[in-house]
């Protein structure tokens, strides 16, 4: 047990501190074993995090939250994968997901307020660092994979907004000119 806390803990501090290093030594295949465990003990340590700060849900933060992160992870990966093939990256998908497992490790202290933020754009700058070794391609190319989905989620949230917005006005019955009939 001792050799498996000491592995996570090296493994943990050369993803975050020395990502290029370590996304450059990464196999892209061998398996989802290592890589999904450690995502798991990083999302365990996320709920325990969560647990504390929100006093209460221990057993969906704990038990849920890395069967919910695991299940994302394939979920992310085939969307990043698709994303990073359209900027010409030639990684596999084990590949793809074996890197997200990796970079799950920003969870581990993404539970924390005000570093959660910090946290969330690092895992973006790791995922560049990652698509770029994982997916031999470029620093841009690699920009450009990981911000297709952020993307196309903002473009979707605007039209979603704009939807709700022209409804709402319409059902209050203006009609979206705000009330003014001409007359």
């Amino acid at each position: 047990m001792s050799e498996f806390i000491d592995e996570f803990i090296g493994t943990w501090k050369k993803v975050i501190t020395t990502p290029s290093d370590f996304f450059k030594e990464m196999p892209t295949s061998g398996g989802y074993g290592e890589p999904l465990k450690f995502a798991v003990v990083n999302y365990i340590i996320a709920g325990i995090g969560l647990t504390l700060i929100s006093l209460g849900g221990a057993f969906f933060m704990i038990v849920a939250m890395p069967i919910i992160g695991i299940i994302g992870l394939f979920i992310s990966g085939a969307i990043l994968y698709i994303c990073f093939k359209i900027v010409g990256g030639s990684g596999s998908y084990e590949g793809t997901v074996r890197m997200l497992s990796y970079i799950s490790a920003v969870n581990a202290v993404a539970w924390i307020p005000i570093l959660g933020w910090i946290v969330a754009l690092y895992a973006i700058y790791l995922k560049i660092v990652g698509g770029t070794f994982v997916h031999d391609i470029t620093t841009l190319r690699s920009v450009i994979a990981v911000f297709i989905p952020l993307i196309v989620v903002a473009i979707i949230l605007a039209l979603l907004i704009a939807t709700v917005g022209v409804a709402l006005l319409n059902a209050l019955g203006t009609g979206g000119y705000g009330g003014y009939c001409g007359y």
